[in-house]
């Protein structure tokens, strides 16, 4: 549905159906997308898009560690794909889905950048 006063207005339930449709093994991110986000969640920690926290006091100019996963998903995931229609970054991404062939898990805590960098080295 497109709105008169700008851009396309997504139901809030999107994301719910997507991930009803969409099996959970699809719900995938490639390396380039990875590459991407790191790119993306560096320029917002630039821009003052992400804040450190009392639980998570990150310095923006640090390009080795980053803000925490905790504080990425809080501050920027979430209200990005809100924003979207509810669904997770990866369908957000591939609304169909992608194939995948390997499964990570993060630590909360854990450095955005150290994380992602980890899976591309890996």
């Amino acid at each position: 549905m497109v709105s008169a006063l700008g851009p396309p207005v997504l139901p809030p339930n999107l994301g719910m159906l997507l991930h009803q449709v969409v099996p959970p093994e699809r719900w995938c991110m490639t390396r380039a997308d990875l590459k991407q986000f790191r790119n993306t969640v560096a320029h917002a920690a630039a821009h003052g898009e992400l804040t450190p926290t009392a639980q998570d006091a990150f310095d923006s100019s640090d390009m080795r560690l980053g803000p925490s996963i905790r504080t990425v998903c809080a501050q920027f995931i979430k209200p990005t794909t809100a924003r979207a229609g509810n669904m997770s970054w990866a369908l957000m991404l591939h609304p169909d889905g992608l194939e995948c062939d390997l499964f990570v898990s993060h630590c909360w805590d854990e450095g955005i950048y150290e994380f992602i960098d980890k899976v591309l080295l890996s």
